[in-house]
């Protein structure tokens, strides 16, 4: 706890920035824009993805979390959905992807069991049902629940996904959904990924352990589906913040709307004569 005051009070800004998420003014991009939100990381993937879709002209997306534990990032990207619709006119789904138990019994050491423990993040099911209004909860073995997902959803394409279920082999079950067919995905689905940096208390993260090793093999599997880091993040955000390296897009290259163009039109761009 002590360390946390240290870190908040030699970074003047941080101070600034917990006063003004408490101020409710300016608009919902203007909050995004200056890490306004408890999540911005949430706030920053929703945004993106509602206004990837309203420029491609489509009307619903859906937005999903992996690892809904207690429930408190599934309870404020629901609110952060409403939010973006509000703002964009894209109507949001919210799916939340988890055991229900807590994490499961650790596979081998690519899920890091020196710093995760089975039955770690019990959620308390009755109780988060009651928060999360129309969001729906999805309960059971990512690795059964992600391959009936989309046949029997049918959910609107996914446009923002959030990982945070620690383990190696977790990370992969849930990577598995973006094999999915196109018809599902927007062309690129912005993505943040937890368990890629962590805090610095024996978690050491690396690229053949945790959920960097499942992006790996990811990677390696699948020609024409990539993720990877939106390179200069941090120096493009007005507020750069550690977050800015836990995000990621999944780029569908094969994506009947991959190539179409969506920068601002040509009224947005030109300078004023």
């Amino acid at each position: 706890m002590l360390i946390r005051i240290v870190r908040l009070l030699m970074q003047p800004g941080r101070i600034l920035l917990a006063i003004m998420r408490r101020l409710p003014f300016g608009s919902y991009e203007l909050r995004c824009a200056l890490d306004l939100y408890p999540r911005p990381h949430y706030a920053y993937g929703v945004q993106q993805a509602a206004e990837l879709a309203r420029r491609l002209g489509v009307g619903r997306i859906s937005v999903v979390e992996f690892g809904v534990a207690g429930g408190a990032g599934m309870v404020e990207l629901n609110r952060m959905a409403a939010l973006a619709t509000a703002a964009s006119g894209v109507q949001i789904d919210v799916y939340g992807f988890d055991t229900g138990a807590g994490l499961p019994k650790p596979t081998d050491y690519r899920d890091l069991p020196y710093i995760w423990r089975e039955g770690d993040f019990v959620m308390d099911v009755d109780a988060l049902r009651a928060r999360l209004g129309t969001a729906s909860l999805i309960l059971g073995d990512i690795d059964d629940t992600v391959g009936e997902f989309l046949d029997g959803e049918r959910p609107a394409p996914i446009g923002f996904v959030s990982i945070d279920v620690d383990f190696y082999s977790s990370t992969a079950a849930a990577l598995r959904l973006f094999k999915g067919d196109h018809k599902y995905f927007l062309p690129r689905v912005f993505c943040y990924l937890d368990d890629t940096v962590g805090d610095d208390d024996q978690i050491i993260h690396n690229d053949y352990v945790g959920e960097l090793s499942a992006i790996r093999e990811f990677n390696e599997d699948n020609e024409l589906l990539k993720l990877a880091p939106i390179n200069g993040l941090r120096h493009k955000r007005p507020v750069p913040a550690p977050w800015n390296d836990n995000i990621q897009a999944l780029h569908r290259f094969d994506h009947p709307d991959y190539s179409t163009y969506v920068g601002r039109p040509d009224t947005e761009t030109q300078l004023p004569l």
